[in-house]
């Protein structure tokens, strides 16, 4: 029987689903103790004929669009006591699985497992000030303990996912966070673990990044039940805008000129984070994940 599985939610990913299994292949652990699922979202490219390419991976389709429902369904197909999830365009060290079982064995009866996310420049930057935003704010998988547990590099015990309806589906973006309270909430841990570590590149450019902001909105919007709607987000967001400015401007690990860059690149998204709240309130779809 496996020890652990490997869900991976792939949309369009031909350009980076081999180097995630490649990486998989090399792992520490004997090959026939892990599992690995990709569950292809409707993509339209050759994700899935070269993901079938790898020996041992199971390739299964999900239709219905979103990162989450496609997680659901490879919990769904896992026969392990752990499922772990990343992304299609991670790569995850030779020693991840590894240390997710020690961690698990070191943590009975967990949550979740956060492991460190490390970035790295996949292609050359557009400016620096994009990659110093995304190792400022993005995955702060230290504080897993409120909740901030990327499914980029996540371990659950897959009895308690199944207990608990898997992700939700309706969410395009933004269910990593609710599925972690909703399992704190049920009593499991969620716990951080800097050995276990994925690479995740960075998004090097304006466009990427908006993108992102997009889509973070539109999850935050999807998951937002409190009246008035929009009055709420955009009072979020101010708060959020406000920490982010702050750290900014503290930041020790950028000159000041580089603070001031990513402060302004702050505000700028902020205001893409505005604009598609307006959207979304005027009947917009929130952007796929």
């Amino acid at each position: 029987m496996f020890q652990v599985a490997v869900v991976i939610p792939v949309w369009n990913g031909e350009a980076v689903i081999g180097r995630c299994l490649e990486a998989l292949s090399r792992q520490t652990i004997p090959r026939d103790a892990y599992q690995i699922i990709v569950v292809d979202n409707g993509s339209s490219d050759s994700t899935a004929e070269i993901a079938r390419g790898f020996a041992g991976v199971e390739v299964i389709a999900e239709t219905r669009p979103g990162s989450y429902v496609a997680r659901n369904l490879g919990i769904g197909r896992v026969d392990a006591p752990i499922t772990a999830f990343t992304d299609a365009d991670c790569t995850p060290v030779p020693d991840w699985l590894e240390q997710v079982l020690r961690a698990a064995a070191a943590h009975p009866g967990f949550g979740v497992l956060a492991g460190k996310i490390e970035l790295f420049d996949e292609i050359a930057q557009e400016r620096e000030v994009f990659g110093d935003y995304e190792r400022l704010f993005s995955f702060p998988q230290a504080h897993a303990a409120r909740g901030n547990c990327a499914t980029a590099n996540w371990a659950s015990e897959t009895a308690v996912l199944k207990q608990l309806g898997g992700f939700d589906a309706a969410l395009k973006s933004g269910g990593d966070r609710q599925m972690a309270l909703r399992i704190r909430e049920a009593g499991y841990p969620l716990v951080y673990v800097p050995e276990m570590v994925v690479r995740h590149p960075v998004r090097a450019n304006r466009a990427e990044l908006v993108r992102k902001r997009q889509r973070l909105s539109g999850g935050r919007w999807d998951r937002t039940a409190k009246r008035p709607r929009l009055a709420h987000v955009l009072g979020v967001t101010a708060v959020d805008t406000v920490r982010r400015l702050r750290r900014a401007a503290v930041s020790r690990e950028l000159s000041l000129r580089r603070r001031l860059a990513v402060m302004l690149l702050t505000i700028e998204l902020a205001g893409v984070a505005v604009g598609e709240f307006f959207h979304l309130a005027g009947g917009r779809k929130a952007a796929r994940d």
